[in-house]
């Protein structure tokens, strides 16, 4: 590997590390990271001509480095790689502070629409009518996601009504660089990776931090309302928001992972165990929304009825 990026880069490596499938290594004090490229090829170019725009703005990300040939991905061994500098700025998790930041930096910044991810509806109406395809066909080799699956859908169901049911929803809200997924643990590594980016409402990832840091016990409601309390979010975006809290990529996200990548079935169960608490959750955070906020939401007559008392 080391000749291999010598060659491609002319970079000269004395030593690196490898983890389960990427590379990294240190040169003049500069953290370099030479990644597995997972995503559609179509994004590449986009993915390079965002990243140029938010190192032109003086946004925290790391930069995506060409290789010899001017190209942004290499093929090693028929995988596409793109090495990537990390910026100087470390911290091992991340906060609504730091969403906030990058959210505050992309505000109208010009990018490529086909990182576009704001037709949720449309995004999420297809992945369920495959997850309902696939549902007879699970059988007894997935005896847990057979039987969870379908609530699963119908929360899914529910988000997608949600914003379809609500006319108060229109396109005056304005993009931002957004994740993929948001991983609070996966600290600035994940956070201004590139390869990781999207452009999408800035509440898509307020309300995955927000689902991530309940499924892994980080969940801090002080840190939430002050979030809130500080930044004055409209009220199509809290429909946005509360939407998406209640559309399950934290379940659906391991359920591809098992299907599609061999995951230990059993990774389902702490999100099934957790299934009356999470619904507890997002009643209290209707009732945030509505009283604290002053915001008018649709009433979700299932969740009022089963956790008021």
């Amino acid at each position: 590997m080391k000749n291999t990026i010598n060659y491609y880069y002319n970079i000269s490596v004395k030593d690196f590390i490898k983890t389960s499938s990427d590379y990294y290594f240190h040169l003049n004090n500069e953290e370099y990271h030479l990644l597995i490229f997972n995503r559609p090829y179509e994004d590449v170019q986009a993915i390079y001509k965002l990243n140029l725009e938010m190192t032109k703005n003086g946004c925290l990300v790391h930069q995506i480095i060409i290789n010899k040939d001017n190209e942004v991905i290499t093929m090693i061994n028929n995988i596409p790689y793109v090495l990537i500098k990390l910026c100087k700025y470390k911290n091992e998790e991340v906060f609504l502070n730091d969403i906030n930041y990058i959210g505050h930096m992309t505000y109208n910044i010009a990018f490529d629409k086909s990182l576009l991810r704001t037709d949720w509806v449309r995004l999420w109406s297809e992945k369920i009518d495959y997850y309902e395809y696939q549902i007879n066909q699970l059988g007894k080799k997935y005896p847990n996601l057979c039987n969870s699956l379908s609530y699963y859908i119908g929360l899914g169901e529910n988000a997608i009504s949600y914003i379809v049911n609500n006319s108060k929803i229109d396109s005056s809200i304005s993009p931002v660089v957004s994740h993929k997924r948001i991983r609070k643990r996966n600290g600035s590594f994940e956070f201004y990776n590139p390869l990781n980016f999207v452009i999408d409402s800035r509440v898509r990832d307020i309300a995955e931090y927000i689902k991530d840091s309940f499924f892994t016990g980080k969940i801090d409601f002080y840190e939430i309302k002050s979030f809130f309390d500080v930044n004055k979010l409209t009220n199509n975006e809290y429909i946005l928001l509360f939407s998406r809290l209640l559309y399950p990529t934290f379940y659906f996200d391991i359920y591809d992972d098992i299907i599609n990548n061999d995951l230990d079935e059993e990774k389902i169960e702490p999100i099934i165990n957790k299934c009356d608490e999470y619904e507890q959750f997002l009643y209290n955070m209707y009732k945030y929304i509505v009283y604290d906020r002053k915001v008018e939401l649709e009433q979700i007559e299932w969740l009022i009825k089963r956790h008021s008392n």
